[in-house]
């Protein structure tokens, strides 16, 4: 055997090594990892789209409002899980699993932002089947913009919490690009890359920069968000996330938006820090809105009791809900104004 061929037969078996050893640290990350489980409660139900199952939830009566998780590597609807009961008082509360996210099927596809904005479509048209109100958290809210600048008699409302598709808009998060994703897919060692990035402590250390008060990141929690990571798939869709091919441009979506728009913001919040709502505001003017304080990126899960209030009062007051009427809550919204702190 020639120096050569000693060479390249050490590579070989140094990659022979890494990547054994990516799969048995793949394995030992799905090791107990059980299928999710409905955690919010309410009627389940899949809707088969493209040949995969999208599951929801559905609660109450009333008109109907559908809530859509953000997108993050570890997202699912169970960021709803304080906020559906307490609407559902007065409407049909929809949560829904995007496709590549929590009980929801997780294919091998090119997830991109119009993949989504159909999905939620076709979702209210067979599902809902009238007219909702969508209430969007971070890159949904983008989603919500584009579907009811599109249709507005379908789509009579949209709140969005702490939305992006101006400032952060096609920056990926640490990946370049189709590379980055490319990178993730790869079946061993991207998926080991994932798990890394997944781990308990990566999402511990990722939860308490989400919220403002950090004492509500418990292992339960770091848990919850683990299994939702580690399920079979997990990485395709937040891989496209990463490398920033499911961001979308919402300005010109925005100037055609002519419903009733409701900003909510944590003051906290690091993501989407709190002046970036001054983008909105600046192509829609009637924007109304409402900050939470304290609270970080995710206000509807730290601060519920006051989102509820804020959200159905808002909706009650569009009679888009079915609860008695109500006077305007102090510290929250008037006359379209909004009631900020000093910046």
């Amino acid at each position: 055997m020639n120096q050569s061929d000693s060479r390249w037969r050490k590579i070989l078996m140094s990659g022979g090594a890494l990547i054994g050893a990516a799969a048995a640290f793949n394995a030992a990350a799905r090791k107990g990892v059980d299928p999710l489980t409905n955690l919010i409660g309410g009627e389940e139900g899949g809707f088969e789209w493209r040949g995969h199952r999208v599951a929801f939830t559905k609660r109450g009566s009333g008109p109907p409002v559908l809530l859509i998780h953000g997108i993050h590597a570890a997202a699912w609807s169970y960021e709803w899980h304080d906020n559906a009961d307490y609407l559902a008082r007065a409407n049909t509360i929809y949560t829904i699993d995007l496709l590549g996210f929590g009980r929801s099927d997780r294919p091998a596809l090119r997830y991109t932002a119009r993949l989504y904005i159909s999905l939620i479509s076709d979702f209210v048209h067979q599902v809902i089947g009238e007219p909702c109100a969508l209430i969007g958290s971070s890159l949904s809210g983008a989603y919500a913009i584009v579907l009811a600048a599109r249709d507005p008699q379908r789509f009579p409302a949209i709140a969005l919490i702490a939305p992006t598709g101006l400032v952060r808009l096609n920056k990926p998060a640490g990946m370049k690009g189709e590379a980055g994703r490319l990178a993730v897919e790869t079946p061993i060692v991207g998926t080991a890359m994932f798990n890394g990035l997944v781990s308990r402590r990566s999402l511990r250390n990722f939860l308490e920069k989400t919220y403002a008060d950090d004492t509500i990141v418990t292992d339960d929690l770091v848990d919850i968000y683990y299994w939702s990571s580690h399920q079979r798939g997990a990485r395709h869709a937040p891989a496209a996330f990463l490398s920033g091919h499911l961001n979308i441009d919402v300005r010109q979506a925005l100037r055609r938006l002519t419903q009733p728009a409701l900003l909510i913001w944590g003051e906290q919040g690091s993501a989407t820090p709190l002046e970036e709502f001054r983008g909105f505001r600046s192509i829609k003017r009637d924007f109304e809105m409402s900050v939470l304080s304290p609270a970080g990126d995710l206000p509807h899960d730290e601060r519920p009791d006051d989102f509820n209030v804020i959200l159905s009062t808002w909706l009650n007051r569009l009679s888009l809900s079915s609860a008695p009427t109500l006077g305007t809550l102090p510290g929250t919204l008037e006359d379209s104004q909004p009631t900020l702190p000093h910046l």
